[in-house]
């Protein structure tokens, strides 16, 4: 790519961006991950600028005029545009020699392939002035059944569901980019999922998957027992599927009983006492003589006793591994 920019000067100081006007003559890109960018730089009187070192810095955008984050493309395997680091760019010091200079893209940072599946803007920065407009980048005639041969197919078919171990932004450059995470979101009307009826996809993040419950059909293999729902109770055949259901342990009950060691006595000991008024009668008088004796109260029963277990631990949960979960919406 070559291209044409023509700089303002002021008080003999570094450049301040004056009018431009951009010339693009041809792209061309070699076998390997580089863009082969050349240029030329002017002053506002169509003179080359003076022979010397420049830095460059180059960003690619998404847009020809936006500045917000979201309209910067991100390096390889990036994915928050906000994090300024996961944005492309390169700088260098380039030689200029009557205001020719080159550079091969990608030299620096990598080139992200992600990047060029719409429309990419080249924006230059020299001198700490961004030079406007941005150049955008166009097709070689070549480069049209490239792109075609180096598009994903999507794998499976509308409706399907995959779990996978890759996360969104790796999973549709391996599977295309018609899959979604099952994550609740409402569909386009254009998806081809809302076609069929699906407005909305359930959020399945931590959910386990169960199979729909059905019917029998005569005629065809019993799948199930007669009972519509006795694998799954709490829904029925003609539950909708992506139905939300909440923990719940079977109905059950605990039993048992506490020791029977309840047959036991209770002793005491008291004083032999003896008459000693000489006449006996009403009035007799008894003194302590000494001595004792053992009384026992009546045994108690065996017995038994309710009780009832401490409530812990939270949801029931067996062993499990966690993977994304998709859905092919197109």
């Amino acid at each position: 790519m070559t291209q044409s920019l023509h700089f303002a000067s002021a008080l003999k100081c570094f450049f301040i961006l004056g009018f431009l006007s951009f010339q693009t003559v041809v792209f061309g890109q070699a076998s390997i991950p580089k863009i082969s960018f050349q240029g030329v730089l002017k002053t506002a009187s169509g003179e080359p600028v003076p022979d010397g070192e420049y830095t460059f810095t180059f960003s690619f955008w998404s847009s020809l005029t936006g500045t917000a984050n979201a309209d910067k493309l991100l390096k390889i395997g990036a994915t928050d545009p906000n994090v300024a680091s996961n944005q492309w760019a390169e700088t260098v010091a380039l030689g200029v020699a009557g205001g020719i200079y080159s550079h091969n893209l990608g030299s620096v940072t990598p080139l992200n392939p992600l990047n060029f599946s719409g429309p990419v803007y080249l924006n230059i920065r020299v001198g700490g002035k961004d030079l406007v407009p941005r150049t955008e980048f166009t097709y070689a005639p070549f480069s049209f059944s490239v792109a075609s041969a180096q598009t994903v197919v999507c794998s499976g078919a509308v409706g399907d569901i995959k779990y996978s171990i890759l996360p969104p932004d790796k999973f549709k450059d391996v599977n295309g980019n018609c899959w979604v995470p099952l994550d609740g979101r409402t569909l386009a009307t254009t998806d081809a999922l809302y076609a069929q009826g699906v407005t909305t996809l359930p959020n399945a993040g931590g959910m386990f998957i169960r199979a729909q419950d059905f019917s029998v059909v005569a005629g065809s293999e019993a799948w199930k027992p007669k009972n519509n729902s006795d694998n799954d109770p709490g829904r029925t055949s003609s539950t909708a599927p992506g139905n939300f259901q909440g923990d719940e342990n079977k109905s059950h009950t605990h039993t048992g009983t506490t020791s029977t060691n309840g047959s036991h006595t209770h002793t005491w000991n008291h004083g032999l006492e003896g008459d000693d008024s000489g006449s006996g009668g009403s009035n007799a008088e008894y003194t302590r003589i000494g001595g004792s004796v053992s009384d026992a109260m009546a045994a108690a029963g065996n017995h038994s006793h309710t009780f009832t277990t401490d409530a812990s631990g939270g949801e029931a949960r067996p062993k499990n591994m966690n993977f994304w979960i998709y859905i092919r919406i197109n």
